[in-house]
Formats: structure tokens, C-alpha cells, sequence
């Protein structure tokens, strides 16, 4: 699962109800604003069609305005299109220059052994995400800061599963649909490898001679 917690500029609001694996939601365009259109993260925002206090501050929530939100974020297959965000708690009274952007991907992994090298003292490498009990996965990277270069050099191996926190940049050359993505990572965990211990038969059976190996032969 992955959680995010951000402000959350709204664009408009999608008149028609949207069902997202068999649930019905309210949907809006926004995204998580930045110094210009080409860096803003774009999102669709889903709230669970019931009604309540919060599907009212939803359905209140007034373009050009920010909103505190908490949820869950959910990448699609297609990487040109918007991430999701199901509302789990909103606060639409926030001061208009308020920005937060944190981000824990919980069920991310390595997709290869290659450490980038970037400007201005930062390191990058591939990972995915991929949705519950689910085969689509969506790619970006992690950046973090060249200090962490050793223990990434030390985790980093192919598929090994990692659980990241820091915050989401998008950046569009040229008003492109398709996005550089990428969680700038504060830090990172994995789960420890455990080193398949080499086993003696001789602990299975009760043969001789496992332990004896033979001069060589002189041929």
C-alpha cells in the first residue's frame, strides 16, 4: 500500500460518478502544485461515493483552492496517465500557500543493479510499484541524496523488495502527457536477505566420505 499526505491544488471537478474496482467514487483533476505547470504532479482524486462529512468537503472543495489530503496513491499501467489518490481525510481549510508532498510507497522493489549519477549531488535508480495482488506495475525512479550512495550501492539488488519515504516530482518536457517520475527519497528500508546456509549431507545421511576428498591422481 502507499500512503501520501499533501496539499492538493484542484483543477475541476468530473461531473460523472467513476467505478474504480467495483466502487463507485466522486472524481476531480488537481494536482501538487510547483513553481510551474511543467513540474506539477497531476492527480485524480477519488472520493467514496457515500454520504458524509467527507464526500461534503469534496463536493465543496472550490477550483484554484488547496486542499490538506490524505490517502492512498495508486499508479496505473499507463504511465502517461494521472496517478489516483482515494481520499482517506481531507482538510479544504488550508492558507493558500501551504504546501506539503510526502510520500511512503510501501510495496515498491528494484528493477535492476544500475546506480545513476545526476547533478547537484544526487543518485537515482529504477524501481517499480505494483498494485495489490496485481500484475501491473508502474516504473519511476529514486532519487536520494549521494550520501545514501553506499547503503543504496549495499541493498540494491533486482527485484528485492523496498518500502520508501520521501516526496513526488513529475517533470514534462514541452507540455508531453508522459512524465519523468520520481519519488526523491529521505530514506529507504529493505527487508534483511537471508544467506541460503550450505548444507552437509552428511547431516541427512549416513553415508562416509563427505568430508574425505582424495589426493589427485597422478595420470
Amino acid at each position: 500500500m502507499n500512503f501520501i499526505a499533501a496539499t492538493v491544488e484542484l483543477k475541476s471537478h468530473i461531473t460523472d460518478q467513476i467505478t474504480v474496482n467495483g466502487l463507485g467514487y466522486r472524481g476531480a483533476d488537481a494536482v501538487i502544485p510547483a513553481g510551474s505547470s511543467s513540474g506539477e504532479v497531476k492527480l485524480r482524486v477519488l472520493c467514496y461515493d457515500r454520504v458524509g462529512s467527507k464526500l461534503e468537503s469534496f463536493g465543496g472543495w472550490k477550483p484554484g483552492t488547496r486542499a490538506l489530503v490524505s490517502g492512498t496513491l495508486t499508479f496505473s499501467e499507463d504511465a502517461a496517465a494521472p496517478l489516483d489518490l482515494v481520499i482517506t481525510t481531507i482538510e479544504p481549510n488550508v492558507p493558500a500557500d501551504m504546501y506539503c508532498n510526502q510520500v511512503v510507497l510501501g510495496n515498491a522493489f528494484f528493477s535492476d543493479d544500475q546506480i545513476k549519477e545526476r547533478k547537484n549531488n544526487v543518485v537515482a535508480c529504477r524501481i517499480g510499484t505494483s498494485l495489490d495482488e496485481s500484475d501491473v506495475v508502474t516504473w519511476l525512479y529514486l532519487e536520494t541524496n549521494e550520501s545514501r550512495k553506499k547503503k543504496l550501492t549495499e541493498r540494491i539488488r533486482k527485484g528485492r523488495g523496498l518500502c520508501v519515504q520521501g516526496y513526488l516530482r513529475e517533470y514534462r518536457k514541452d507540455d508531453s502527457d508522459s512524465p519523468y517520475r520520481a519519488i526523491v527519497a529521505h530514506d529507504f528500508t529493505t527487508r534483511k536477505e537471508s544467506r541460503s546456509a550450505r548444507k552437509n549431507p552428511q547431516t541427512s545421511g549416513t553415508a562416509a566420505g563427505y568430508d574425505e576428498i582424495d589426493p589427485t591422481p597422478d595420470y
